[in-house]
């Protein structure tokens, strides 16, 4: 439970580091500016793509034609991410360093995102292409585990195996290790303090998943002309998506609204994903620094506070007794002196009474 408590800690050192590190966010912001552009992006080659003239092509292509042009539509997207996922590689190697040093010196500028990249990009890259590897290898396992549990393990294992994961980038970046020692790394320290790496990880994973945007491809903006069909086909592919649905009443106003839907909801679709995104970048920030704090303390600065508290109370029990001696020699001296006297005035007592009975 003591560790539980030191969560709110770290919050705190993380909070008050994020203050004054704000250049922590330059790096996010330009990434959430290139997935705001590859949604336009794709947006606009959607609505281009409905008018285009080849599309009319698809309605006389042969099945194995078709699958083919989605088969190439989709290599292309396939190309997009690709290189979307190695640039948010790039972004994470730069910031695991910025991190790093603001929580260590305090402070960090743009020569440590520099650094970053040089050092640990490549590391990164791979440590993630070996767990994806690892995911691909374990999924059969996984399904069947999960069956055998009422799917509860479905649910379960995921997280399990993410608590464990955590540390693996923070490890890797913090002490500069190889990516196996990395994660090897990562499970000892789950294994230490399973409960409230857990307990963190869920309330991060609770602010920030679901928050960003998404990402896309597409095509050059292009207004086409959806009234392109003038009542004649020559069995050629005339412009407008509508030419070849000929015949189908009501066709060409379907895809009119359709395009008038896409060009309302793509400047939506932008703003929510630029929202979000930047909601998203905050908790990511705040999170990832109090990661770093929780590994650089181990959740053991309860221990030390301890060891100070019986110092502490060593201490104030050592001045106790002092205090008490001095009180006890204080009183005693106090007391001989007052028996002292005692003893004087009986003693002169005594001598005036044999004086009288002299006198008598």
């Amino acid at each position: 439970m003591n560790k539980l408590v030191l969560i709110f800690n770290y919050f705190k050192e993380a909070f008050h580091i994020n203050r004054q590190n704000k250049n922590l966010y330059k790096p996010q912001l330009l990434l959430i500016a290139l997935r705001v552009v590859l949604i336009l992006f794709v947006g606009i080659g959607v609505y281009n793509w409905i008018g285009a003239s080849n599309i009319n092509s698809i309605t006389h292509m042969r099945p194995d034609q078709i699958l083919g042009f989605f088969f190439s539509q989709g290599f292309k997207l396939l190309a997009i991410l690709v290189a979307y996922a190695l640039i948010s590689v790039v972004v994470e190697a730069g910031l695991l360093n910025m991190y790093k040093k603001a929580v260590l010196q305090g402070h960090t500028g743009t020569e440590d995102f520099k650094e970053g990249l040089s050092k640990y990009f490549i590391k990164l890259l791979l440590g993630d292409l070996l767990i994806i590897l690892c995911y691909i290898i374990s999924l059969p396992f996984y399904l069947i585990l999960g069956i055998i549990t009422l799917t509860a393990g479905l649910t379960l294992i995921p997280i399990v195996v993410g608590v464990f994961l955590t540390m693996w980038k923070i490890s890797l970046v913090m002490n500069d290790t190889g990516i196996i020692t990395a994660i090897k790394d990562s499970f000892g320290f789950a294994k230490r303090n399973f409960l409230p790496l857990a307990v963190l990880q869920i309330i991060h994973w609770a602010f920030t998943q679901g928050a960003g945007g998404g990402s896309g491809s597409g095509g050059n903006f292009n207004m086409p002309n959806s009234n392109s069909y003038n009542g004649n086909y020559s069995g050629e592919f005339d412009p407008g998506f509508g030419d070849g649905f000929m015949g189908v009443p009501g066709m060409e106003e379907v895809i009119r609204i359709i395009k008038i839907v896409i060009a309302v909801l793509l400047p939506v679709i932008s703003i929510a994903v630029i929202a979000g995104s930047v909601i998203a970048m905050i908790f990511e920030v705040f999170f990832s620094l109090a990661l770093f704090v929780a590994y650089k303390n181990d959740f053991k600065v309860e221990e030390k506070q301890s060891e100070i508290c019986e110092v502490s109370s060593e201490i104030l029990l050592e001045e106790q007794r002092q205090i008490s001696g001095e009180f006890t020699e204080t009183a005693a001296e106090e007391n001989q002196e007052d028996l002292t006297a005692s003893e004087n005035d009986v003693e002169h007592i005594e001598q005036e009474t044999r004086d009288e009975e002299v006198q008598q």
